[in-house]
């Protein structure tokens, strides 16, 4: 049984290992910057990597969203050697799909690039090219170690999965130090490839100390298989529907300047810092959660959990957007600022970094509906509201990129993310009933008066320090944007103490009972 205690449990251990891996992410795209700058070899690379990166993304979403539910099912009702033959099934599928993706994609490269970056010619054209024969790959094992998260999570074990991108990003920071220096650029890819290998690898012997075994068998007549077939193809279209702006605004970005690509990567980067720590934490042990709730009909039991998780958002998210936006430049200069990175590569990405920060909290809240569609085993709706926001991102961006460049790009993405979110939320509300109360719109408001004093207190102390301080390079940066943020944490801390909104007190419970617990446990 999924409780209120192991979901907070979870989120803690996830928020934890996210943390850290999120800090690791850093330090790769510090070191990917320092070493190549937002350069022509940084626009190849990150463009080879984002469709290989979307592909598996989607897949792992999609894979989890219609396998979750099942193998859970399964699991619940205690027929271990028939869970663990399912589960062999789908991963010999996947794994036979994959290679064939795989090797089309090696083949097609070419055709590929012209397609995701036509404004790429010559040379870059090129690079780019045999680094996505590199990294393609890297979607089989991105796929199999989306499918084992899946069954751990399942168990309620998060830890494994949650250190996977630590390991991803591992390889590619050794890659820069011992493959770079001899083979260029096209270490770096060797280095991405290893690096999802291991994410995949990590997660094994966890599996089999759960008791799986992996059966070689392709049960294509087993219904719980037809089923999930029936799922997964809409699942596939929307979680690729709602990855597909990337492409896009990469399509766009590759008839900028030189760097543009690389900019909007880097500054999506940040921007994903709060979504995966915080989104990620909640999220993961929610959907388990979402499914036995709707295995049971019990939709009173949904409807709480979403309005929780919703306002767990709010309370975290906007005073991130607020923070990321008043801290743009400082936080790019701090991070990426150094060897390859110079000034004008800080000003391209801090300016995406502002617009796209505008989007957190409808990324946030948008997937969180999407979670509760797929538990209600409804993969259709996410699909159409997701195509929707799509082609409203495309027109967004024919119109604003001539007149703000990158940063038009990254506000095309918030402004059809929200749209997105708008769109699911109102035909949720139709689904299971009105989930919002009059106590969470209070909470919203209580939220944006903590985060508008936040910003006031962020912007002074900011623009004070960086009168008085003489401290240069990184370490002026450091105290600088440092002090800048404990300050705005603390403020906005007490502001929400004495506003009493009672999310946050619930999080200080969460804590409160990890170390509790992990003191009782030393004690024994």
């Amino acid at each position: 049984m999924v409780s209120g205690k192991s979901i907070a449990r979870a989120a803690l251990i996830i928020m934890a290992a996210t943390l850290l891996g999120r800090l690791l992410g850093f330090v790769r795209e510090t070191v990917i910057a320092a070493e190549f700058g937002a350069s022509m070899a940084t626009d190849a690379y990150k463009a080879a990597y984002n469709l290989p990166n979307i592909l598996g993304f989607t897949i792992t979403g999609a894979f989890n969203a219609a396998f979750i539910p099942i193998f859970t099912q399964s699991l619940l009702e205690d027929n271990r050697e028939r869970t663990w033959r399912l589960a062999s099934s789908v991963i010999n599928i996947v794994l036979i799909f994959f290679i064939l993706i795989t090797l089309a994609g090696i083949f097609l490269a070419p055709w590929v690039v012209e397609l995701t970056a036509p404004g790429f010619k010559g040379q870059v054209f090129t690079l780019t090219t045999e680094l996505m024969q590199i990294i393609f790959p890297t979607l089989i094992f991105m796929a199999l170690a989306g499918i084992t998260s899946g069954m751990l999570n399942s168990q309620q074990h998060f830890l494994l999965p949650s250190l996977g991108p630590i390991v991803a990003s591992t390889g590619v920071i050794a890659s820069v130090f011992l493959l770079v220096p001899t083979m260029g650029i096209y270490g770096l890819a060797v280095g991405t490839l290893v690096g999802f290998a291991g994410q995949f690898l990590v997660q094994v012997p966890q599996l089999y100390k759960q008791g799986f075994r992996y059966h070689f068998c392709l049960d294509w007549r087993d219904p719980t298989i037809s089923k999930m077939g029936k799922l997964i193809l809409p699942v596939l279209i929307g979680v690729g529907v709602g990855q597909i702006s990337i492409i896009v605004d990469q399509r766009f970005a590759s008839h900028l300047a030189e760097g543009s690509v690389a900019a909007l990567n880097f500054a999506h980067r940040l921007m994903q810092l709060p979504l995966g720590l915080f989104v990620s934490a909640l999220a993961i042990p929610l959907f388990p959660a979402f499914s036995a709730y709707a295995a049971k009909n019990d939709l009173d039991s949904i409807k709480k959990t979403l309005v929780k998780g919703i306002n767990l958002y709010v309370l975290i998210m906007i005073p991130a957007t607020v923070g990321l936006m008043i801290l743009s430049t400082p936080i790019v200069k701090l991070l990426f600022e150094r060897g390859a990175f110079d000034a004008q590569d800080t000003e391209i990405t801090a300016y995406a970094l502002f617009f796209f920060s505008l989007g957190l909290i409808g990324f946030a809240v948008r997937d969180l509906f999407t979670r509760v569609f797929y538990a209600l085993k409804d993969t259709t709706t996410p699909v159409v509201v997701a195509a929707l926001a799509v082609a409203l991102n495309v027109v967004l961006n024919l119109y604003l990129v001539d007149r703000m460049g990158v940063g038009g790009l990254a506000l095309s993405t918030s402004i059809a993310t929200f749209a997105n979110l708008v769109g699911q939320g109102w035909l949720l509300r139709r689904k299971i009933g009105s989930f919002l109360t009059p106590e969470t719109w209070v909470t919203w408001v209580k939220v944006g008066i903590a985060s508008a004093v936040m910003a006031v207190a962020v912007w002074f102390i900011h623009w004070e320090l960086a009168q008085l301080l003489t401290l240069g390079g990184t370490k002026g940066q450091l105290v600088l944007v440092g002090a800048s943020i404990l300050a705005g944490a603390l403020v906005y801390g007490i502001l929400v103490f004495v506003l009493r909104i009672p999310e946050a007190s619930y999080l200080i419970n969460m804590v409160r009972e990890k170390l509790n617990r992990n003191r009782a446990e030393e004690a024994k």
